[in-house]
């Protein structure tokens, strides 16, 4: 059992500004793998859908698994709202998916990698694959969700992590638990698996956030979780909005964004 409640808390602000993934990635995918309405797409840790929901009109089902209810809920919710209905949520953990839920043409991760037991889920993944059918790794590289940016510099970056510890103390949070780097490279896990084709994919992109936006946007990660804060939430968000002011009077800010996605295939 899984006891770091990563996301707790989160859910209702990680559907609304989590950006989730440019069109660009989801042609990509769907022409390499071949999908169609009769492909089954499998989505592990798919939070609030933001990958299954896109994806669901292009295919037959897509089964999207999560072990938070709070983010299924979310997903569920969002999914009614488009109309869209063949979407199977599950909460499990992505180490206890079996052969029971069926073959997929393609298992989605997005942003959830590094939260799992990296070579049990590919293991997994590749026995629940038919044959042409693959894995797609994504993720978003951005500035505020603390991997290694390309505006890692810029003044309005650090202030935003310089004030998160200045509250929350030097070490990364997540959830209530602090973050650990993987020992191991996405790419060497996949390049040493059963998967006999790797490939990676990129695009890049520009996001314009205000401050009440990037306040937000914070209460939906594991490190930066609202409850987090406890008492001084408030303090936190009102010191973080007049720092981020000094910079730019204005309020908005532009984020660089670049996406990432490793493919794999079943040959």
């Amino acid at each position: 059992m899984d006891d770091r409640k990563l996301f707790s808390g989160t859910a209702s602000y990680y559907a609304k500004y989590r950006l989730g993934y440019p069109q660009s990635f989801f042609k990509h995918i769907i022409k390499s793998f071949n999908l169609d309405k009769t492909s089954r797409v499998l989505d592990l840790g798919t939070g609030t859908g933001q990958i299954a929901i896109a994806i669901a009109p292009y295919v037959k089902e897509v089964v999207a698994i999560d072990p938070d209810k709070e983010m299924l809920n979310e997903g569920e919710r969002k999914a009614r709202e488009d109309n869209i209905e063949n979407i199977t949520w599950i909460k499990s953990r992505a180490e206890d998916v079996s052969k029971d839920l069926g073959f997929f043409s393609l298992t989605t991760i997005g942003t959830a990698f590094h939260w799992m037991e990296n070579q049990k889920v590919v293991d997994i993944v590749y026995d629940v694959t038919i044959k042409g059918g693959g894995i797609a790794i994504v993720s978003n590289i951005s500035p505020l969700t603390g991997t290694e940016s390309i505006q890692k510099d810029e003044p309005w970056v650090s202030t935003i992590w310089d004030t998160i510890r200045e509250f929350l103390g030097e070490r990364r949070r997540a959830g209530n638990s602090y973050y650990q780097v993987s020992g191991e490279r996405f790419e060497d896990i996949l390049t040493s698996s059963k998967f006999s084709r790797f490939q990676t994919w990129n695009d890049t992109y520009t996001n314009t956030r205000n401050i009440e936006n990037i306040v937000a946007f914070l209460g939906s990660t594991s490190f930066a979780a609202r409850r987090l804060f406890g008492n001084r939430i408030n303090e936190f968000e009102k010191i973080l909005t007049e720092r981020l002011l000094e910079i730019n009077p204005a309020g908005n800010f532009k984020e660089v964004v670049a996406v990432e996605a490793l493919l794999a295939w079943k040959d």
